[in-house]
């Protein structure tokens, strides 16, 4: 007589989880909307964006070095810098911050997508036909934070150096961002597991 096997997961982790994962998803999409909305507020006041660093500070690295115009300030970083600049404009503070906005709102849009998962799982309906566009969705969603939202403050630090007439050559290479491609690219396949998993499973119950 087969025995059933012992569960990986129950109800009493599932259902909290799933709580857990939606306020999650809440706090950081308010989270994420209101830092925004705070930064669009302090204009014109300073903004910060991502410079590089060679060619600002001292000779050592710039023949002849750049001279900073009135009311900008330069923070050296490890290769890169941050550069504050006053008389800001809003779109400028709202790009600059566009990487923790969209981050926020794809939490949010996620937290929902990985509720509806969670409690499919928790009906006992792990392979329900909304599943596989709900995990696709959670791919697109961390390729959209990963490439989109990283690529916000680099479009802000171009606005800032054209507005202060400083060469586009400072810009920030953006790096391509392998982590959030790859989890994106398996979650891509897990929604095809899910997708054939369903299709298996329909196929079962119409042999019954």
């Amino acid at each position: 007589m087969r025995t059933e096997r012992h569960r990986y997961a129950g109800p009493g982790l599932i259902r909290p989880l799933a709580a857990v994962t939606l306020w999650i998803g809440i706090v950081g999409a308010g989270w994420g909307v209101a830092y925004a909305i705070n930064g669009a507020t302090q204009a014109p006041a300073y903004v910060t964006v991502p410079v590089a660093l060679s060619g600002f500070v001292g000779p050592e690295l710039a023949d002849p070095p750049v001279r900073l115009p009135d009311g900008v300030l330069l923070r050296p970083g490890s290769g890169a810098a941050e550069l504050q600049a006053w008389d800001s404009t809003i779109p400028e503070q709202l790009l600059s911050r566009g990487d923790t906005a969209v981050t926020g709102l794809c939490l949010g849009f996620g937290a929902l997508l990985l509720h509806g998962l969670l409690t499919s799982v928790l009906r006992g309906e792990p392979f329900e036909a909304g599943n596989p566009r709900r995990v696709a969705g959670l791919a697109a969603l961390v390729a959209f934070a990963g490439l989109v939202g990283e690529a916000l403050p680099h479009v802000a630090a171009s606005m800032v150096l054209g507005r202060l007439r400083l060469d586009p050559s400072h810009l920030v290479g953006m790096p391509i961002p392998f982590v959030p491609v790859g989890v994106a690219l398996l979650l891509l396949v897990l929604a095809e597991a899910f997708r054939q998993g369903g299709r298996l499973a329909g196929d079962a119950a119409g042999t019954v």
